[in-house]
């Protein structure tokens, strides 16, 4: 029989590891990667803007146009792999 005590230290636990995935999500993925979801397509200023999983804050990426048509809609989450621009910028070399 579950008590309300222990079904709310059952709940924190949980919450707990769920937190923690989402913080190693990226860094586990190894560097010059972000995993998030899609928050927003550009397609004039060739950009893509995720909401980063371990930050918790948007990153912007420069995208091609093999990459823009391959992204089909402005929601779910991405694996992006990436290179710094000439300029500073986040240039996507993958996008999963």
């Amino acid at each position: 029989m579950t008590t309300p005590k222990t079904a709310t230290l059952s709940g924190v636990a949980l919450a707990t590891l769920l937190a923690s995935g989402a913080a190693l999500a990226c860094s586990a993925m190894g560097p010059k990667t972000h995993v998030g979801n899609i928050t927003e397509i550009d397609r004039e200023q060739h950009t893509l803007t995720i909401m980063d999983a371990e930050t918790q804050k948007p990153i912007t990426f420069s995208v091609d146009n093999k990459q823009l048509l391959a992204i089909n809609s402005s929601a779910g989450q991405v694996v992006v792999r990436y290179r710094d621009g000439d300029n500073g910028e986040l240039v996507a070399t993958s996008i999963q």
